[in-house]
C-alpha cells in the first residue's frame, strides 16, 4: 500500500509541477499571439499550442542533460529550483526574510511550535485527499472520452461503405492534391451530425445521411479538402496527446482554454492547408461551404478519436474572416520559427525548474537528499555549535568549509529559533572558503541556523557538490536550563525490544523508544519491504512521557526477523526539541 501511495503523490506532484510550467508557457503564448498573431499562419498558432500540450503530457523533469539551467552560471541558477508550499530559506537569490525550513514533500515533519506540527499534520491529509481526487478526475475524463469513442464505433460498426462513386472520386481527387496516401473509408451515417474524421489507426470520413446529395461536387470538393487536411496534419493523434493532457490537468482552467484556442487554430489551419490547394483563388465558395455545413449540421465532437468542422459563433466569426483575407503565402515564416524556437525554449527552461519530485515518506520525516561522492565537509563555525553563555552582542554567525566554495548559500530555518537580520544587512562570503550571515541576537536565548536543508542546497562547492544539512545551535549568555537543554544531543536510553534480541513474543503490539531528552513531535520511523513492522489499522506513532517515549504499533508475525530505521541519511524527523536530529539508528530482532 505504501508504494502505491508513494507512486501517486510522486504523480500527482509532478502534475502539479507541470500544470504551473504550462499555465506559464500558455500565457508566453498568449502574450505571443497578442503581439504578433495577424502575422503568423493558422498552423504556426497551432503549433505554439502544441508546445503547451507537450508540456502538459511530459510532467516529470528533464534529465540534467537536457536541462537548459544547467548553461547558465551558477550564480544565475540559485534559488531557482521551487520551494514546497510550506519551506522557505535564506538564500543567495532569494534576499533576507524570515525563513522556514520544515518539510519536503513528506507530510509532515518536525517543527520546533506545536502549531506548525499540527498544520502539517493537516497537509497531509489534504494531501492524501487531494491525490485521490485528482486521480478520480482523471479516470472519469478518461473514461468519458474513450466511452464516447466506443459507442461511436458500436453505432457505425455494421454500417456500409459510401459507394457514391462521383463522391468517392471526388475524394481521391482531393487526397492527390493533399498527397495523402491513407485508404480513407467513407460512411453515411445518422450516428453523427456533420462531417468528421474518425479512427485513429483506420481512419474513416463519417458523414451524415443524406450528405452526398445535399451538396455539389465542388462544395464536397471543399469539405472533403479540409477533412482530408486532418490527416495529412495528423490531427487525431494529437487530439489524443491533447486528452491525455486534459486527463491529467483537467482542474487546470488554464489548460482547458489553450484547449479550445488550439481546437479553433486547429480548424484554420486546416482551412489554410484546404484553400492553398485550391491557390487561393476560392475563398469566397469555400467560406459559403463551411457557412452552410454549419447552419445544416450542429454537433460537436465529443471523442478525442474525431476532428470535425464545427466551432463556436464567436470562433466561426474569426475563421471566416481569415478565408476572406486568405493569400497562398507563408507570411513571416523566420519571424514565426524564431517565435516558435523561443516558446521551446521557455518550455525547457521552465521543465528545469521542477526539480526531482520529492518522495513522500512516512509521517514526521524530514526529506535530505543523499549526498554522492565527497561532500564539503564544515571545518569551523563561529558560534561553536553547541555553545553556551555565547555574547548576545555578537553581529555575525559564520561557518567555514574546507574547499573553495561556489557563491551561493542556504542559512536555513524557522521561529523562534532563527535570528533575526539586522535592516540592510545581506549574507555575503568573506573568502572563498567563510560564509557570513548577519544576525541581532538577545540575550538567554537558544539560537539554531541550519547550513542547507532539504530543499535548498545552495552551499555548494566550486564544482557544484552540496553540503550535506547541518546546523550551528547555541545559547546566549543568561540561558538557564530549559534553553540549554535544547543544546543536547539525542540519544536513545531504552529500546523495546531490545537491539539485536533474538526471542521477541509475537503478541508484542508496539515498539517504544526512550530518549534521553524531550523530543519534538516529528518521527521518521524507516525502513520498509516484508522487514519493516506492519501497523495495526488506524494505529499511527504518537509521544509520550513528556515527549521523551515514542510508540510504534506494530503487528508481528512468528518466527520473522524485523529491521527498521530511526532516522537516516534521507529521513530526519526524530529531533529534539531545539531541532537536532538523533543519528541515525537500526533497530534489529526476531520473533519466535
Amino acid at each position: 500500500m505504501s508504494t502505491v501511495l508513494n507512486t501517486l503523490h510522486l504523480m500527482f506532484f509532478s502534475v502539479l509541477m507541470a500544470s504551473l510550467e504550462a499555465t506559464v508557457l500558455v500565457l508566453l503564448v498568449l502574450l505571443v499571439l497578442r503581439l504578433f498573431g495577424n502575422r503568423l499562419a493558422p498552423k504556426w498558432r497551432h503549433a505554439f499550442w502544441l508546445l503547451v500540450v507537450l508540456r502538459l503530457v511530459l510532467p516529470l523533469p528533464l534529465p540534467a542533460s537536457l536541462n537548459l539551467l544547467r548553461l547558465l552560471p551558477r550564480q544565475a541558477r540559485i534559488g531557482l529550483a521551487p520551494a514546497s508550499p510550506a519551506t522557505a530559506a535564506l538564500s543567495g537569490a532569494r534576499g533576507v526574510g524570515d525563513p522556514s525550513v520544515s518539510t519536503v514533500g513528506g507530510p509532515i515533519a518536525a517543527l520546533a511550535d506545536k502549531t506548525g506540527r499540527a498544520a502539517l499534520f493537516w497537509l497531509a491529509q489534504w494531501q492524501n485527499l487531494l491525490a485521490g481526487i485528482w486521480l478520480a478526475g482523471a479516470a472519469a475524463l478518461l473514461a468519458g472520452q474513450l466511452g464516447a469513442g466506443w459507442r461511436t464505433r458500436r453505432k457505425i460498426r455494421h454500417q456500409r461503405p459510401l459507394t457514391d462513386a462521383a463522391a468517392l472520386n471526388v475524394l481521391e481527387d482531393c487526397k492527390q492534391e493533399m498527397r495523402v496516401h491513407t485508404p480513407l473509408a467513407v460512411i453515411q451515417s445518422a450516428a453523427v451530425g456533420g462531417p468528421v474524421l474518425y479512427g485513429f489507426v483506420r481512419p474513416r470520413l463519417l458523414l451524415p445521411a443524406g450528405f452526398t446529395e445535399s451538396f455539389s461536387s465542388a462544395e464536397l470538393r471543399f469539405v472533403f479538402l479540409h477533412e482530408v487536411g486532418h490527416v495529412k496534419r495528423l490531427d487525431i493523434p494529437v487530439n489524443w496527446l491533447t486528452t491525455l493532457a486534459l486527463a491529467l490537468h483537467w482542474f487546470n482552467p488554464w489548460a482547458w482554454y489553450a484547449f479550445h484556442r488550439m481546437q479553433s487554430d486547429r480548424e484554420a489551419a486546416c482551412d489554410a492547408l484546404a484553400l492553398s490547394r485550391r491557390g487561393g483563388s476560392d475563398n469566397q465558395a469555400y467560406g459559403r461551404t463551411i457557412i452552410k455545413v454549419l447552419e445544416r449540421f450542429h454537433c460537436p465532437a465529443v471523442s478525442p478519436g474525431m476532428a470535425g468542422i464545427w466551432e463556436s459563433k464567436s470562433q466561426m466569426k474569426a475563421r471566416i474572416h481569415m478565408i476572406a483575407k486568405f493569400r497562398k503565402t507563408d507570411r513571416c515564416p523566420v519571424m514565426a520559427a524564431a517565435l516558435f524556437s523561443g516558446l521551446a525554449l521557455a518550455g525547457l527552461m521552465l521543465a528545469g525548474l521542477a526539480g526531482t519530485p520529492p518522495q513522500r515518506v512516512a509521517a514526521g520525516a524530514v526529506t535530505v537528499a543523499p549526498a554522492s561522492g565527497p561532500w564539503p565537509k564544515i571545518i569551523a563555525t563561529f558560534p561553536r555549535i553547541g555553545a553556551t553563555g555565547v555574547d548576545p552582542k555578537i553581529t555575525e554567525i559564520t561557518v567555514t568549509f574546507d574547499r573553495n566554495m561556489a557563491k551561493g548559500f542556504s542559512w536555513t530555518g524557522g521561529p523562534p529559533y532563527f535570528p533575526p537580520n539586522p535592516p540592510g544587512l545581506r549574507p555575503h562570503w568573506r573568502n572563498a572558503r567563510t560564509c557570513v550571515l548577519p544576525v541581532r541576537l538577545q540575550a538567554a536565548r537558544y539560537y539554531r541556523v541550519g547550513i542547507n536543508s532539504p530543499s535548498f542546497m545552495n552551499f555548494r562547492s566550486a564544482d557544484g557538490v552540496a553540503a550535506r544539512p547541518a546546523a550551528i545551535y547555541f545559547t546566549t549568555r543568561g540561558a538557564g536550563t530549559a534553553q540549554r537543554a535544547l543544546t543536547i544531543k539525542p540519544r536513545i536510553v531504552n529500546l523495546v525490544p531490545a537491539n539485536g534480541a533474538r526471542n521477541v513474543a509475537p503478541s508484542l503490539t508496539a515498539i517504544r523508544v526512550t530518549f534521553n531528552v524531550p523530543m519534538s513531535s516529528g518521527f521518521s520511523w524507516t525502513g520498509g519491504g516484508p522487514e519493516f513492522p506492519k501497523s495495526p489499522q488506524g494505529r499511527r506513532p504518537y509521544w509520550t512521557d513528556g515527549h521523551k517515549v515514542c510508540v510504534l504499533p506494530v503487528k508481528l508475525e512468528p518466527h520473522h526477523t524485523y529491521r527498521l530505521g530511526l532516522n537516516s541519511l534521507t529521513y530526519l524527523g526524530f529531533q529534539n526539541a531545539g531541532g537536532l536530529p538523533l543519528d541515525p539508528v537500526t533497530l534489529t530482532f526476531r520473533t519466535r
